[in-house]
């Protein structure tokens, strides 16, 4: 658990980074991750767009089981329940329809899904088609021109320490002073911002496994959001360009061809200045259905 190797939730979202964090993807997708400017330019989707959307929504119930306590233990402060009420519209709206990247410039939560294990098995079946694919070595001090607005964390799978972040989030928030015309609008913004990104980052105990890290984009405006498309409905993503420099090694997962596998993707990465990017085959066996 990570509450025996670290003292609370700040200590463990700020732990040391890895050497390199993975990302896991299929053949057709890195064939469009890596460009032929020496560069990998990853798609950060919505979050509400992923395989699994509810994810967002088990860091919101957790936010939101705060927040109710907090209005019942502070049934006798008026000046506090009337800070809470503020934040009443949001629970409600993002219970109903999640984050809408409609209604607001900044709105939306874009989140790339990255590992500290180089070649699980278990990620191989989950993030890849068939379990047929590429884990992508990145050094985790990239930089991007989203950088002002984005920010990358391990996933917290300790219920405990995702109670204590909510908790200091809606502390905070209540400890702002309230304006002398009671808006409190700059607040409850800044507030909001920080809950989506929490949320982002509490994950289910029973996938602790992953170890995963997550690059998560906020406050985008509409022109820095792109979409395509999928089997029932268009993605709105950003971009995430990685420098050449960044990008350690690529490892390709249980595979009945892994031999032509690793000179296609030496060929691609020839053809894009890449060629310093060592191809390395998982020792996990190939099982055929």
């Amino acid at each position: 658990m990570e509450i025996e190797l670290y003292k609370d939730y700040l200590e463990y979202l700020h732990q040391d980074k890895p050497d390199a964090l993975w990302h896991y993807t299929s053949f057709d997708a890195i064939n469009n991750i890596v460009k032929g400017s020496g560069k990998l330019s990853f798609w950060v989707s919505e979050i509400n767009f992923l395989n699994d959307h509810q994810e967002y929504f088990h860091g919101f119930r957790v936010l939101k089981d705060v927040f109710t306590e907090f209005k019942v233990e502070n049934q006798g402060n008026p000046l506090i329940l009337q800070h809470l009420g503020g934040l009443e519209s949001f629970f409600r709206f993002t219970e109903t329809i999640g984050t809408n990247l409609s209604f607001a410039q900044d709105a939306g939560v874009f989140v790339l899904s990255l590992t500290s294990q180089k070649d699980l098995l278990s990620q191989w079946r989950a993030y890849t088609p068939n379990g047929h694919g590429v884990s992508i070595g990145i050094s985790p001090n990239f930089e991007s021109e989203l950088n002002t607005k984005s920010l990358l964390y391990p996933v917290i799978y300790d219920d405990e320490f995702k109670y204590e972040y909510a908790k200091d989030l809606l502390t905070d928030y209540i400890n702002e002073p309230m304006s002398p015309n009671g808006d409190n609008q700059s607040a409850i913004s800044d507030f909001i911002s920080k809950a989506q990104v929490a949320c982002t980052l509490m994950k289910d105990a029973g996938f602790k496994e992953e170890c995963e890290w997550r690059y998560v984009v906020y406050g985008q405006e509409h022109i820095n959001i792109h979409l395509r498309s999928s089997d029932y409905f268009l993605i709105p993503y950003v971009r995430l360009n990685v420098n050449s420099s960044c990008v350690k090694e690529l490892i390709i997962g249980p595979n009945p061809h892994s031999d032509l596998a690793k000179k296609s993707l030496e060929l691609l990465l020839a053809k894009s200045n890449l060629s310093a990017v060592q191809v390395t085959k998982t020792p996990i066996p190939y099982r055929g259905n």
